[in-house]
């Protein structure tokens, strides 16, 4: 056994190379095939203004912690978004189908995506506390955020090891970054019913945004959108409705956190 064994991960039912642009829109450019291509220039587009975000939360931190670290957690989160956009879509079929007899499930690109995201939400746990949390909140939020990091790294690497489906999941990523995302939420809802902060109610804006996305995304999923519009020849995918809700709340960020984003020390 070996970590080459995520190789052996295969769809149910089993995906044949010649079957992969059937599925989906795929343009030939040269000797590459490119698979999704409005879907890619939507990520990559997602990834550039994440990372740009990042930038400059990370340039004008004027010795902000938060700051430091929302960019920190942006910064991870583009650098997921190029990776999970090479492998999803742009590259998919030279990645996971190209001298294969059958395509593989997911690849090293997508793992590198799952573990970059959890990292990333560790990280912007951490800048949270720095502007909402007492000094003991922010030493339990940094070693929450690390302890669940690391183990979730494991999991997945143990996941690629056996290999196991579930472990290497977008699901299973899921499950490590949502209860950092939700006691985020419970806080700020806390904090602004108990003050009225205006600042207070920008992070909630913000945070309903992000529950947003993931509600249209479940949805376009469950009820099938995209197989319907795509035998339609209507190239939109549950994962376009992501990185849409994403960008706006990319720019959300820009216009409204990142020149208020600020610590708030509160001794206990």
């Amino acid at each position: 056994m070996s970590f080459l064994n995520i190789s052996t991960l295969k769809h149910n039912p089993p995906i044949l190379p010649e079957q992969w642009c059937e599925k989906q829109h795929c343009i030939q450019w040269g000797d590459w095939v490119i698979s999704q291509p409005s879907s890619s220039v939507l990520v990559y587009l997602l990834a550039g203004i994440t990372l740009w975000v990042a930038y400059l939360f990370l340039k004008n931190n004027q010795g902000q912690a938060s700051k430091w670290w929302w960019g920190i957690s942006l910064l991870l989160g583009g650098i997921g978004a190029f990776l999970a956009g090479t492998s999803f879509q742009a590259f998919g079929y030279m990645i996971k189908c190209s001298g294969n007899t059958v395509c593989n499930l997911t690849s090293w690109w997508e793992i590198a995506y799952n573990i970059f995201t959890v990292w990333g939400g560790g990280a912007l746990l951490i800048a949270i506390s720095h502007s909402s949390m007492t000094s003991k909140g922010q030493k339990w939020s940094r070693i929450y955020a690390l302890i669940s990091s690391v183990l979730y790294t494991v999991i997945c690497l143990i996941g690629t090891y056996l290999p196991n489906a579930f472990m290497v999941s977008f699901e299973m990523m899921i499950l490590f970054t949502l209860p950092a995302y939700l006691y985020i939420i419970a806080l700020h809802l806390y904090q602004y019913l108990k003050n009225r902060d205006k600042q207070l109610l920008k992070y909630l804006s913000c945070w309903a945004i992000l529950a947003s996305t993931l509600v249209a995304y479940a949805v376009y999923l469950n009820n099938h959108f995209t197989e319907k519009l795509w035998s339609q020849n209507i190239w939109f995918s549950e994962n376009d409705v992501l990185h849409i809700f994403m960008i706006a709340w990319c720019f959300y960020i820009y216009f409204f956190l990142l020149d208020d984003v600020k610590d708030a020390v509160i001794m206990d």
